[in-house]
């Protein structure tokens, strides 16, 4: 990796990598938000940070009216999530009372989700609605929650959700179009698919990436500077793994990814493989008694993050398992 960044640069690739957009128009700007803004209008700024994400990860970021977008991450190689993506946008735009650039941009949620319904119609309401809170809230931010203001005489009434559309909505919509058509175009080289496994997945091990784990060891060196040019990721690599640690690391929150941890924590010195059923349905009844939690998605979870190792039909525990905590206030919140 040639590319040495600075502050401003590791700022808008950390939030591209975190949320997939930074804007020129965000919401209550701090101090560096501002000067990389500022940066951002300078070609050679937008030029390094495109080589760097390009020798990465494959893919460079689409730029539209200073609108940065990297749509990268799992959710963009769903068909689903991609029609909902679609199919919001195109209702977005097509909104009437969107149309004349009035300063109230605040549009019924239920407007927006039953027009998306009626282009996805093999999903219901309650799915399409997540989806979008996914992308177009947590995600992009070009979505926030907005209330009307209560009479006296609505009080007791149930009030309606609207969501505040982002002015910048059109342009960051245009640059989405575009960066699902380079999806479909990547060539990529054996370190961008590495790069990539590690920010999905942030671990890997010998035996179930053997290729990308050769290639690993003989570019340890030259992958770990190119993580630690952003001044958050260490790669650490072990004998047979190799994990990519965030400063900024979020909380695990699904719940079969919670399950999987308590399941790995307690298997101890190891467990019969005939027995990791019962051992996930008890560690289910601990932490969500009021859920039914499918096995086949824990099991999911306990290979995917490297929790566990099965040799001769037994199960142990990895070392990666010391990484993981579960806190206490969670347990046998259903909601959460």
């Amino acid at each position: 990796m040639t590319v040495q960044l600075n502050n401003s640069e590791r700022l808008v690739i950390n939030q591209l990598l975190d949320t997939g957009l930074f804007t020129s128009k965000p919401y209550k700007p701090t101090n560096e938000v501002t000067n990389a803004i500022k940066s951002m209008k300078k070609p050679q700024f937008q030029k390094r940070i495109s080589i760097y994400l390009r020798d990465l990860i494959g893919m460079a970021p689409e730029n539209v009216q200073e609108n940065i977008l990297l749509l990268f991450g799992n959710e963009y190689e769903n068909s689903e999530n991609i029609h909902v993506l679609l199919a919001t946008l195109k209702a977005v735009i097509n909104l009437p009372e969107l149309q004349a650039n009035q300063k109230d941009r605040s549009v019924l949620t239920q407007t927006i989700v039953r027009q998306v319904h009626s282009e996805v119609i093999d999903l219901d309401e309650k799915e399409i609605r997540r989806i979008i809170n996914q992308l177009f809230v947590d995600r992009f931010k070009l979505f926030t929650l907005d209330y009307p203001e209560l009479t006296q005489s609505n009080q007791s009434q149930e009030v309606a959700e609207y969501w505040n559309v982002n002015p910048n909505f059109n342009q960051v919509a245009q640059a989405i179009v575009n960066q699902l058509l380079v999806h479909q175009e990547l060539d990529l080289n054996d370190e961008q698919k590495l790069n990539r496994l590690l920010l999905n997945s942030r671990f890997i091990s010998r035996e179930s990436n053997f290729t990308l784990w050769n290639y690993l060891m003989d570019h340890k060196d030259s992958i770990s500077q190119s993580w630690k040019n952003l001044n958050r990721f260490d790669l650490e690599i072990g004998d047979n793994y190799a994990l990519l640690l965030d400063t900024k690391r979020q909380q695990v929150k699904s719940k079969p990814s919670v399950v999987a941890i308590a399941v790995a924590k307690a298997i101890h010195t190891g467990v019969s493989e005939n027995n990791l059923n019962d051992l996930i349905k008890e560690q289910t009844r601990i932490i969500f008694p009021k859920n039914s939690i499918a096995l086949s998605a824990v099991k999911e979870v306990l290979m995917d993050f490297g929790l566990i190792k099965i040799k001769n039909e037994f199960i142990f525990p990895t070392p990666l398992i010391q990484r993981f905590s579960i806190e206490k206030n969670n347990r046998g919140n259903d909601d959460e």
